[in-house]
């Protein structure tokens, strides 16, 4: 029992290491969900503007808005 302790205790910095370590858990965590979070949002947003089209290039037709094909 006392191996763990020691080994918890971290010759003193435990007090500051422990701490440090849950709030980087913390944080990585956070940046995941979120991140996450963002790529669903704006691979919803995608499939709503690709479903509904671009009016400005269906207006100008497959060549373009002066009529000229495009290279």
């Amino acid at each position: 029992m006392d191996a763990i302790k020691e080994i918890l205790d971290l010759g003193g910095y435990g007090a500051y290491v422990w701490p440090a370590f849950a709030t980087w858990a913390a944080v990585m965590t956070w940046m995941a969900v979120s991140t996450l979070r963002r790529l669903r949002a704006s691979e919803d947003t995608l499939e709503k503007l690709q479903a509904a089209g671009n009016p400005r290039r269906r207006a100008a037709g497959p060549d373009g808005p002066q009529g000229t094909a495009r290279p």
